[in-house]
């Protein structure tokens, strides 16, 4: 069987040991290097407990510091991560710029009433969804005209889901689409960065809930804790 290298059995004096440990913690950056340390420091409060306290709480004290420190700094990283997916979300389409094609989309609009049944019924369902199909597939201005007739309810309840969410893809220029496109792709990746953030602020503390529930090395009574060992149940 390996043997396991610990502080116990490393060869190591109590300043070479205090000083290596007390090195890794002040470099230790990542949720898996400080996740390692957990092990080295209740290994180092083991062995010297009675040795020098001292040194045992300067240990127990600084890992303390640094889980804390870290646990604020990834706070303040996912307030700032989760500001950028709330303005990546809010982020709309200036149209501004557009050509004003109201005109244009209100004669298509008229154009497809006339050509609608008289009478609004399942009858006409298949007639409806063609003419409207055909519409969309027309491009923009003929998109805009069906979201425009969709506004009243003798057409709208006509309609399926799926025409309107055509018609409302279809209504949009290529610059708009060109927007929606970096949108998505730009939330996608600042909601993957805040996923990651906050599972790293979870896993630290946690990490720094086993720590706490480290009893105190200045109130540690070896003598009791021995006491308690060894009497009978």
């Amino acid at each position: 069987m390996t043997k396991i290298n610990t502080i116990a059995n490393n060869g190591l004096t109590i300043i070479e040991n205090y000083n290596k440990l007390f090195e890794q913690i002040a470099k230790a950056k990542t949720v898996d290097e400080v996740r390692t340390l957990v092990a080295s420091v209740k290994d180092f409060i083991s062995v010297y407990k009675r040795v020098d306290k001292n040194m045992v709480n300067e240990i127990y004290d600084k890992f303390q510091s640094k889980l804390h420190d870290m646990v604020a700094e990834n706070g303040f990283v996912y307030d700032h991560m989760n500001n950028r997916v709330e303005e990546v979300r809010n982020r709309a389409y200036d149209y501004a710029n557009e050509k004003d094609d109201t005109q244009a989309v209100q004669n298509k609009a008229l154009q497809l009433m006339s050509q609608m049944p008289k009478v609004m019924n399942s009858n006409h369902a298949n007639r409806i969804t063609k003419v409207l199909t055909d519409s969309i597939n027309s491009g923009v201005i003929g998109s805009k005209a069906v979201l425009e007739l969709l506004k009243y309810p003798a057409y709208a309840d006509m309609v399926s889901a799926k025409i309107r969410e055509r018609a409302f893809e279809g209504s949009k220029s290529s610059a708009e689409q060109a927007f929606d496109r970096l949108k998505e792709s730009e939330l996608k990746e600042a909601e993957q960065g805040l996923a990651s953030v906050y599972m790293q602020g979870f896993h630290l503390r946690n990490i720094e809930k086993q720590v706490n529930a480290f009893k105190k090395p200045s109130a540690w009574n070896p003598d009791e804790q021995t006491a308690q060992r060894i009497s009978p149940e």
